[in-house]
């Protein structure tokens, strides 16, 4: 397996500012100017267990580029393979049941047609505002210009996070 990327262990250690001790950090307690570099790659989704959908809160200008539009308000599953999109649902909601984190290496197809990848990290938080789960996520991709999108893909690597330890769960 390979080894998380300087960018994905920062995003974490910011995310983890946020919490208390060994638990799911707050979304008002989050100091999003921290990110710096990094925050053009930050979402904030939202899942819907209901609508069966997985919404954009807040999205950074490199993830918006990415996938070609705007995406405050949209479905992240629009964007997955139909193939494992429960599989993606399922995951959102481990995260914030577990509570996890998740690490992981997702092959993405280019709308040229090309096959990409990228490395994702999420972490749940609780909005205090709205009183429900979010998760926070970064997206690292190594390619300039960023490339447009067509279709997330299953991933290839993962493993999820420990919010009590800091490490790996297998």
């Amino acid at each position: 397996m390979r080894s998380r990327s300087a960018q994905s262990l920062r995003f974490e250690e910011i995310v983890r500012s946020a919490a208390p001790a060994r638990g799911v950090g707050r979304l008002h307690a989050l100091d999003f100017a921290a990110f710096g570099a990094l925050a053009p790659w930050v979402s904030v989704i939202e899942p819907d267990e209901i609508g069966f959908a997985i919404r954009f809160a807040r999205a950074g200008e490199r993830l918006c580029e990415m996938l070609g539009r705007e995406l405050v308000g949209l479905d992240y599953l629009e964007f997955v393979d139909p193939a494992i999109k429960g599989e993606a649902f399922d995951s959102a909601f481990v995260m914030l049941s577990r509570p996890c984190g998740l690490w992981q290496i997702t092959p993405a197809l280019t709308r040229d047609g090309a096959t990409i990848e990228a490395e994702y990290t999420g972490f749940p938080l609780f909005d205090d505002a709205r009183k429900r789960g979010v998760l926070i996520t970064l997206a690292h991709i190594a390619i300039a210009p960023v490339p447009l999108i067509a279709q997330v893909r299953h991933a290839s690597e993962w493993t999820w996070l420990d919010l009590k330890g800091g490490g790996a769960l297998h």
